[in-house]
């Protein structure tokens, strides 16, 4: 039998030893930080990743695309003749940088403090990465027979894109997601698996979908001068202008199927429906029946296309008016949504003294909601939690499996986290005091475990 308790134990010690590494992206100075190297954060976190597998007798390399980007990659290899293509454990070892003063601990502590771990990446996402690292070591100290290899990826750049991870690796080297039986049958990412709470029901959630990106950038042209002196091509006003009549854009987008099914099971089949009538009504649905917010901000997001300006630059003292200005929205896309349709829409909105460029265009994702391995993790958190409910659902984020489909690699979001009603995780994703509880972890751990020992052990093999 798998001790599962000392497992738990050495999990959170790995995770906390990785916060203490701050892999910020981008790179950073941080005064000290413990582990702090101001341009190699994502190498350290690679190479602490490679001593622990090493330490546990797994071959482990640290590869950078660039220097101070690193990444880790190991494999247990298949134990029978002629095995199954692959699984891999993906995960990425950036993070985002902080505000540390608006932070009630050391973002970099990695802290446990009553049951809880406190850190940058306590959830986004090197709770997955601990987790995954133990599940490799426990895997290969069981001794049972594999029919695929077990691929782990943890991979830098993730939060900024992943040119200088998996976007890049999937190129330079695609023989690091396959092996000679193909490409990796599936990979186990961020975000999915976590619990939630709707009315008086538990569901966990399982990822099989995600948005489109279109990062975009405004620029607007003017004519400098004097602030004393007011006129009509003053970029700061066309820009703020533009802001808000893009913002201002009705909504677009048709949700895929399993946005359907993911609100019938949540019980919110009729805010579905309202949709297609009424954003706004359907939010007034979601909001009289979920109390939490990020959750009700999250479900809302699912339904629509989203355009959300993040940023706006333009002057640098009181009385220039500056010649320039420019500004950054977050575009989020469907599955089926024509994204340069909506560029152009954006583009028109903004007006003819605003120019609009799409920095970074990455497509939607959808992997099969039937899969086999959709049907383990159903099974394996039913079978840990009876009372639970799990359901395939689309995420708003984006996440490296954009990159890993793009060599036809299915992705699935499974980091399951069983949490209490009122832990605010959706909110802790770039938020201030990250945190993961020990329990969180405890409950995780074997259900990981579970999904991936059945899906690349051989059949009846000892778990």
């Amino acid at each position: 039998m798998t001790d599962f308790t000392t497992a738990t134990a050495s999990c959170v010690e790995r995770l906390q030893d990785l916060i203490r590494i701050p892999s910020t992206n981008p790179p950073e100075d941080l005064g000290g930080a413990a582990g702090n190297d101001p341009t190699g954060g994502e190498t350290a976190a690679a190479r602490y990743c490679a001593d622990v597998l090493t330490g546990a007798g797994i071959g482990a390399e640290v590869l950078e695309a660039a220097p101070g980007r690193g990444c880790c990659f190991a494999r247990l290899r298949a134990t029978v003749a002629n095995p199954l293509p692959p699984l891999i454990l993906l995960s990425h070892l950036d993070v985002v940088p902080v505000e540390a003063a608006s932070w009630s601990r050391d973002p970099f502590g990695g802290e446990l403090v009553d049951g809880i771990v406190w850190g940058r990446g306590a959830v986004d996402m090197k709770d997955m990465v601990a987790m995954e690292l133990t599940v490799m070591e426990l895997l290969n100290a069981s001794g049972m027979e594999r029919q695929r290899d077990l691929i782990f990826a943890g991979v830098a750049d993730e939060e900024a894109g992943g040119t200088f991870g998996a976007s890049h690796w999937v190129t330079a080297r695609p023989d690091l997601f396959g092996s000679a039986a193909g490409v990796a049958a599936a990979a186990l990412n961020e975000v999915g698996g976590y619990s939630m709470v709707v009315g008086d029901e538990r569901y966990y959630t399982i990822q099989v979908a995600e948005k489109g990106i279109i990062w975009t950038r405004l620029l607007a042209e003017g004519v400098a001068g004097h602030g004393s002196m007011p006129h009509d091509a003053n970029p700061t006003i066309r820009l703020a202008e533009a802001v808000a009549r893009i913002a201002a854009l009705e909504p677009s987008g048709t949700p895929p199927p399993v946005v359907k099914d993911f609100f019938a099971g949540l019980g919110l089949a009729d805010a579905f429906a309202a949709r297609a009538d009424s954003v706004a009504a359907a939010r007034t649905l979601i909001d009289a029946r979920v109390s939490d917010p990020a959750l009700r901000r999250s479900l809302a997001a699912m339904l629509v296309d989203t355009i959300t300006p993040t940023v706006i630059r333009s002057g640098s003292k009181m009385n220039v008016i500056p010649g320039t200005g420019m500004g950054e929205v977050d575009v989020r896309t469907l599955p089926g949504t024509d994204q340069e349709a909506l560029l152009e829409r954006i583009r028109t909105a903004a007006g003819p003294d605003v120019r609009v460029e799409a920095l970074h265009r990455l497509p939607p994702v959808e992997a099969d909601a039937a899969a086999e391995i959709v049907g383990l993790m159903t099974d394996a958190l039913v079978q840990a939690d009876p009372q639970a409910t799990p359901l395939p659902m689309m995420i708003t984020p984006g996440t490296d499996a954009k990159a890993l489909a793009t060599i036809g690699i299915p992705t699935y979001g499974f980091a399951p986290l069983r949490l209490d009603a009122d832990m605010p995780f959706l909110s802790l994703f770039h938020g201030h005091d990250e945190r993961v509880p020990v329990s969180a972890l405890a409950f995780g751990l074997p259900v990981l475990y579970e999904v991936v020992s059945r899906f690349v052990g051989v059949d009846g093999a000892d778990r």
